[in-house]
């Protein structure tokens, strides 16, 4: 558990549900070394959140049996019990801060889990809600066969192949103890996760949708790993071909949306209205390109022409003024085959050559102008927190010099 040197009274406390024992969300949110020489950005600290981190995978958490996995929900249930003062505290645990509210939140195979944590009824504690909110970043319905949901099929704590993803309706239907859902889709999610189960502009009250126009997975993995031969560790997308990975960052909209969730969960906040991108019927079904669902017609976003970025969605300003297009739009194999098949999660990406950099934005200052007004526009809209600008200027500046 990590807390600000000055925490409020009763504050917000962020916890994470681990993925494979990783906190990945944690990552995501306040990119960092193991190591004094980088500690992050201090994200959480500034937003004046607390954070707190809790394993529930069968294998990693002590106590969570392969034939049982739904242990693992009730351990994150009480979890949150504990840390907002509801529950009795174990030899140990005396001094853990009592906290007025939590965020849930989880990333990936983790967002999954949030999903089936809020359907299973396990946020229902004996004394009410348990977490006040939840964020399940590519989470887009998805469920892990962890428990009944599973319905007869062997217990894992990843998504089934064909498992059709829950719809909002389905996740949350117990009103007096469901959190404020916070849904976040990945541009890459509407190809190897079938995102559109959950797209619609009829949101059920208590739900938040986002759609990013960035790839599930990021390029910190490298192409060593990407691409390199699975008997080597690798996960050996697009045939060990490699290409160039899409660069797009969500790292300044998940700690504006962290933090104008706690500050929801705190009483003082409200956040931007939901935004999901245009969208389109998919293409066929082929582990090449997208990852069908049999008998469910499922939708992809609509792109620009030119850029092939998607339509709508939270707009950032690396899709407003793109240094390259994004495709393929996920690399194959995109499917859902084992909790180690993940290529679909990466975008391919196609750079714009010099000459065609120069065409649209002139030079760098072209290109940071309109930077700028795309980034003006996010900050306007709540997706974006001001103090962002400098950092994000800095990296388009970079980005833009070793692009041309």
């Amino acid at each position: 558990m990590v807390t600000p040197e000055t925490p409020a009274d009763d504050g917000v406390v962020l916890v994470e549900a681990e993925n494979r024992g990783l906190a990945l969300f944690l990552r995501a949110l306040q990119p960092a070394q193991a190591g004094p020489a980088d500690l992050g950005d201090g994200a959480l600290a500034t937003g004046g959140l607390s954070y707190a981190r809790v394993q529930w995978q069968t294998g990693i958490a002590a106590g969570v049996p392969e034939d049982a996995q739904g242990v693992g929900e009730v351990i994150v249930r009480d979890f949150g019990r504990l840390l907002e003062g509801s529950a009795d505290r174990p030899d140990g645990a005396a001094d853990v801060p009592e906290f007025g509210g939590s965020i849930l939140a989880g990333v990936s195979q983790a967002g999954w889990f949030v999903d089936t944590f809020v359907a299973e009824g396990f946020n229902a504690g004996p004394e009410g809600g348990v977490y006040d909110a939840a964020i399940a970043l590519d989470g887009t319905g998805n469920w892990l066969a962890i428990n009944q949901l599973a319905d007869g099929a062997a217990q894992t704590p990843y998504a089934l192949p064909d498992g059709e993803p829950l719809t909002y309706e389905e996740m949350l239907t117990r009103p007096d103890t469901d959190p404020l859902f916070v849904d976040v889709a990945a541009y890459t999610d509407y190809y190897r996760l079938r995102a559109s189960v959950t797209a619609g502009d009829a949101l059920p009250e208590g739900v938040v949708r986002y759609d990013w126009p960035a790839p599930h997975a990021s390029t910190v993995a490298g192409p060593g790993l990407v691409f390199g031969a699975a008997d080597a560790g690798g996960f050996g997308c697009n045939g060990g071909v490699q290409v160039p990975l899409n660069p797009v960052d969500y790292g300044p909209f998940l700690r504006t949306l962290v933090v104008g969730v706690g500050e929801v969960v705190a009483g003082d906040g409200e956040l931007p209205e939901p935004a999901q991108f245009e969208l389109q019927d998919a293409p066929a079904s082929s582990p090449e390109s997208f990852n069908g669902l049999p008998g469910v017609d499922l939708q992809v976003p609509a792109v620009d022409e030119d850029t092939l970025q998607p339509v709508g969605g939270v707009r950032f300003p690396d899709a407003e003024a793109p240094l390259g297009r994004p495709t393929p739009v996920s690399l194959p194999p995109v499917e859902v085959a084992g909790i180690t098949s993940i290529c679909g999660n990466f975008g391919g990406w196609q750079p714009f050559t010099a000459a065609e950099l120069a065409e649209r934005y002139g030079d760098v200052e072209g290109y940071l102008a309109e930077y700028s007004a795309a980034l003006d526009a996010a900050v306007e809209d709540g997706h974006l927190l001001e103090s962002e600008r400098e950092g994000m200027l800095a990296v388009a500046r970079t980005a833009f010099t070793a692009a041309g």
